[in-house]
Protein backbone atom coordinates (compact mmCIF):
# COMPACT_ATOMS: atom_id res chain seq x y z
CA UNK A 1 0.00 0.00 0.00
CA UNK A 2 1.37 3.46 -0.88
CA UNK A 3 0.81 6.26 1.66
CA UNK A 4 1.81 9.91 1.95
CA UNK A 5 3.54 11.30 5.04
CA UNK A 6 1.34 13.80 6.87
CA UNK A 7 4.31 16.01 7.74
CA UNK A 8 6.58 16.16 4.67
CA UNK A 9 4.18 14.75 2.04
CA UNK A 10 6.68 12.07 0.90
CA UNK A 11 5.07 8.93 -0.50
CA UNK A 12 6.30 5.56 0.75
CA UNK A 13 5.16 1.92 0.74
CA UNK A 14 3.79 0.11 3.81
CA UNK A 15 2.62 -3.51 4.11
CA UNK A 16 -0.79 -2.66 5.64
CA UNK A 17 -2.53 -0.98 8.56
CA UNK A 18 -0.38 0.18 11.46
CA UNK A 19 1.95 2.96 12.54
CA UNK A 20 4.97 3.67 10.35
CA UNK A 21 7.82 6.18 10.52
CA UNK A 22 8.41 8.24 7.39
CA UNK A 23 11.75 7.27 5.80
CA UNK A 24 12.54 10.94 5.05
CA UNK A 25 11.49 12.97 8.11
CA UNK A 26 10.84 10.27 10.73
CA UNK A 27 7.27 11.39 11.55
CA UNK A 28 5.04 8.55 12.71
CA UNK A 29 2.03 8.05 10.42
CA UNK A 30 -1.04 5.99 11.34
CA UNK A 31 -2.26 3.89 8.42
CA UNK A 32 -5.72 2.33 8.48
CA UNK A 33 -6.82 -0.73 6.58
CA UNK A 34 -8.72 0.12 3.39
CA UNK A 35 -11.71 -1.89 4.67
CA UNK A 36 -12.06 0.31 7.80
CA UNK A 37 -13.45 3.24 5.77
CA UNK A 38 -16.91 1.69 5.35
CA UNK A 39 -18.27 3.52 8.39
CA UNK A 40 -16.18 6.71 8.25
CA UNK A 41 -17.89 9.69 9.80
CA UNK A 42 -17.38 13.34 9.04
CA UNK A 43 -17.24 16.27 11.39
CA UNK A 44 -17.60 19.71 9.86
CA UNK A 45 -16.87 18.41 6.37
CA UNK A 46 -13.68 16.65 7.49
CA UNK A 47 -13.12 13.03 8.39
CA UNK A 48 -13.73 12.53 12.10
CA UNK A 49 -11.18 10.80 14.30
CA UNK A 50 -12.14 7.29 15.34
CA UNK A 51 -14.45 7.22 18.35
CA UNK A 52 -15.55 10.86 18.12
CA UNK A 53 -19.09 11.05 19.52
CA UNK A 54 -21.70 13.07 17.66
CA UNK A 55 -19.93 13.07 14.31
CA UNK A 56 -21.87 14.88 11.66
CA UNK A 57 -22.52 18.58 11.28
CA UNK A 58 -21.31 20.40 14.38
CA UNK A 59 -23.55 23.00 15.97
CA UNK A 60 -22.87 26.53 14.78
CA UNK A 61 -20.64 28.65 16.99
CA UNK A 62 -22.34 31.15 19.30
CA UNK A 63 -22.80 34.63 17.88
CA UNK A 64 -20.11 37.17 18.74
CA UNK A 65 -20.83 39.62 21.54
CA UNK A 66 -22.41 42.91 20.59
CA UNK A 67 -19.79 45.58 19.90
CA UNK A 68 -19.43 48.53 22.23
CA UNK A 69 -20.69 51.87 21.04
CA UNK A 70 -17.99 53.62 18.98
CA UNK A 71 -16.12 56.49 20.56
CA UNK A 72 -17.24 59.92 19.33
CA UNK A 73 -15.20 61.77 16.70
CA UNK A 74 -14.84 65.53 16.60
CA UNK A 75 -13.25 67.94 14.14
CA UNK A 76 -10.86 70.67 15.24
CA UNK A 77 -12.21 74.10 14.18
CA UNK A 78 -8.65 75.43 13.76
CA UNK A 79 -7.01 72.81 11.53
CA UNK A 80 -10.04 70.64 10.60
CA UNK A 81 -8.28 67.52 11.87
CA UNK A 82 -10.77 64.79 12.87
CA UNK A 83 -9.95 62.70 15.91
CA UNK A 84 -11.58 60.39 18.42
CA UNK A 85 -12.27 61.61 21.93
CA UNK A 86 -13.45 59.96 25.09
CA UNK A 87 -16.24 61.21 27.30
CA UNK A 88 -14.66 64.57 28.10
CA UNK A 89 -15.89 68.15 27.74
CA UNK A 90 -12.67 69.64 26.32
CA UNK A 91 -9.98 67.91 24.28
CA UNK A 92 -6.60 69.00 22.97
CA UNK A 93 -6.23 68.60 19.21
CA UNK A 94 -3.37 66.18 18.54
CA UNK A 95 -2.50 68.03 15.33
CA UNK A 96 -2.37 71.71 16.35
CA UNK A 97 -2.72 71.59 20.17
CA UNK A 98 -5.86 73.77 20.18
CA UNK A 99 -8.39 73.30 22.94
CA UNK A 100 -11.59 71.91 21.38
CA UNK A 101 -14.99 71.81 23.06
CA UNK A 102 -16.46 68.37 22.43
CA UNK A 103 -20.04 69.07 23.44
CA UNK A 104 -19.95 65.84 25.42
CA UNK A 105 -20.90 65.86 29.07
CA UNK A 106 -18.37 63.86 31.09
CA UNK A 107 -19.81 61.05 33.16
CA UNK A 108 -19.98 61.81 36.86
CA UNK A 109 -17.62 59.67 38.86
CA UNK A 110 -18.97 57.74 41.81
CA UNK A 111 -17.64 58.82 45.19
Amino acid sequence: MRVRCGACRTQFDVPGAGRYACPVCGSVNAVRDAGDGAQDQTLGGYQAAPGVPGAGAPPPPPPPPAPDAPMPKIQCPECEFTFIVGKIATATCPNCASEVETGIEPEEQES
